[in-house]
């Protein structure tokens, strides 16, 4: 008797173990399918260096900061080697009621590399070596060349570029 208790004890153990292994099985292909699709999601972009658009969080928050507003951000075409795009903004006290002497602009253009980013910088300030009289500043964040303009003595040229300071962007002297 203990020997066909045994034997029917025996089949049982044999099913369990099998499907314990083919569930487990299971779950391991599941986790190898979904892990590739889970690492490529999760990978970075190839290139470093974005486009840029006519929302930028960064002069927003600037011209939020100088009690500005946002009248204007335009796509412009800049002719400078490596640029990949450009946004002219304008920012003005009111844009219902602006005065072009108190308006300020900002213009933001991306790089495609390092490289022609401190290369056009160069051959702006050159070009331009008096562009501290005219109360333009430069500013560097990433890939990206943040300038901002206005008309002698507007003071918020200074309080927007203290808030791209304060937002990681370094000036360019």
């Amino acid at each position: 008797m203990s020997k066909k208790k045994k034997s029917e004890s025996h089949p049982d153990e044999g099913e369990e173990k099998s499907s314990g292994k083919t569930i487990t099985i299971i779950i391991i292909l599941c986790f190898l399918g979904v892990m590739p699709i889970l690492i490529w999601a999760t990978l970075p972009e190839s290139s470093p260096y974005t486009t840029v658009t006519t929302t930028s969080p960064m002069v927003d928050i600037a011209a939020y900061n100088a009690g500005l507003e946002t009248c204007s951000s335009n796509p412009i075409t800049v002719n400078v080697a490596g640029a990949t795009s450009a946004v002219l903004y304008t920012l003005s006290p009111s844009c219902a009621s602006r005065n072009p002497a108190s308006d300020t602009q900002v213009l933001v253009v991306g790089f495609s590399n390092t490289n022609a980013q401190m290369t056009a910088l160069a051959d702006a300030q050159a070009t331009h070596s008096n562009w501290k009289v005219q109360n333009t500043e430069a500013y560097i964040t990433g890939s990206t060349v943040l300038v901002v303009q206005g008309s002698p003595g507007n003071t918020e040229v200074q309080e927007i570029g203290a808030s791209f300071i304060d937002q990681g962007a370094m000036r360019v002297v």
